[in-house]
């Protein structure tokens, strides 16, 4: 299985450790410190992706954090997949 590139050139240009609020500078916006704090605390992304030193900041370790990113891509022409629409009218409160 071929590595894909957009992976590759992470893995050049990040550190092998870097601090967890520097994600969304060192990946130029293409992932959010935010949402992946909101994975993490969800239990969507492996413990072993991070770290923690005292009451530093949260660790990322690259190589098994990307390894877990890559699961998480998918192709560009596919459609987002969105929410049902719900069905049927909204009752609006009266007006006054």
């Amino acid at each position: 299985m071929s590595i894909h590139p957009i992976v590759e050139e992470l893995r050049n240009a990040l550190p092998p450790i870097f601090a967890g609020p520097l994600l969304d500078e060192l990946t130029g916006g293409a992932i959010c410190w935010g949402t992946i704090q909101n994975k993490r605390s969800r239990g969507e992304i492996p413990a072993g992706c991070f770290a923690r030193s005292g009451s530093g900041p949260t660790l990322v370790i690259r190589d098994p954090f990307l390894a877990w990113w890559t699961t998480t891509l998918i192709d560009a022409r596919l459609p987002i997949r969105k929410p049902p629409k719900l069905s049927g009218r909204r009752s609006h409160p009266p007006a006054r």
